[in-house]
């Protein structure tokens, strides 16, 4: 077995059983956006059905998974970057150097593990709110379907964007070692800079870059934004950004690590003097 697929197996192994992973993020990936999605229609099918009182207008396929892009894909991705940062702090620090001397080894293999895990779980978010919101709530989503060209692009870009997004938050947690500090800055980036960054001068100019926005528009979601290379370069985009990233990452994990023999023989001085 490659050192990759051993590092694999060993967050397997590690994430198994009561573990934040399978007890909260993955819950909370599914439930999240179903709760929203399907509260949010609920709604506007009452109003719907309200003869002449108010107008309700028929949502489209393209703005039907919304909630699924924004909050699975997030949610996972700081996931990525807790699990990561966690493991280059105290006793896991020296456990996995042991077990990992490179240190792109488990930065790999847990990219590709939440990858897939939060692709995983996009498919299903999306197979079930395509066809559920079509079947429920015929007055307002009777025009959704899982089988039009905006369905079957949902299908394949979601997935993909979000298994990237994973990879930015595992560079996340090796460039900031700190958890909540890894997962603060995410969220800051996601929701706050590339929405605002329009308010600055040649804020348009600088945000046409953004690649969250790039890529959420790049999976078909409608947005009062136009993806600056194209649909499918867009997501190109986003994806050479996530690579980008992680190479960056790891070769400044590499960096802090060329400086660490000797304070580690400092630190582990100073446990000995401790214990005597």
């Amino acid at each position: 077995m490659s050192a990759v697929g051993r590092a694999l197996a060993a967050e397997w192994t590690r994430t198994g059983g009561r573990s934040f992973l399978w007890l909260i993020a993955v819950p909370l990936t599914l439930a999240l956006p179903l709760l929203i999605t399907f509260g949010i229609a609920t709604v506007a099918e009452r109003f719907a059905a309200i003869p002449g009182q108010l107008q309700v207008t028929s949502v489209s396929t393209t703005n039907s998974v919304y909630w699924v892009i924004t909050f699975a894909t997030g949610i996972m991705m700081v996931t990525a970057a807790y699990a990561h940062a966690s493991q280059s702090r105290g006793n896991l620090r020296d456990l996995n150097a042991f077990l990992f001397p490179r240190l792109w080894t488990a930065a790999l293999a847990r990219w590709l593990f939440y990858g897939a895990v939060a692709a995983v779980s996009t498919v299903v978010l999306l197979v079930v709110v395509l066809t559920a919101l079509p079947a429920l709530f015929p007055l307002v989503y009777g025009e959704v379907s899982i089988g039009d060209p905006a369905g079957v692009r949902f299908l394949w870009t979601v997935p993909l964007y979000a298994f990237a997004a994973c990879g930015i938050g595992i560079a996340a947690g090796s460039l900031i070692r700190t958890p909540p500090a890894a997962i603060a800055v995410l969220l800051f980036w996601v929701y706050v800079a590339e929405n605002s960054i329009s308010l600055f001068p040649d804020g348009y100019t600088l945000q046409a870059f953004a690649p969250f926005l790039n890529a959420v528009a790049a999976t078909g979601q409608e947005l009062a934004f136009l993806p600056r290379f194209g649909r499918d370069g867009s997501l190109a985009y986003f994806l050479a950004v996530a690579v980008a990233l992680f190479v960056v990452s790891q070769l400044a994990a590499q960096w802090r690590r060329r400086g660490g023999p000797r304070l580690c023989g400092r630190e582990v001085s100073r446990r000995r003097g401790a214990t005597r």
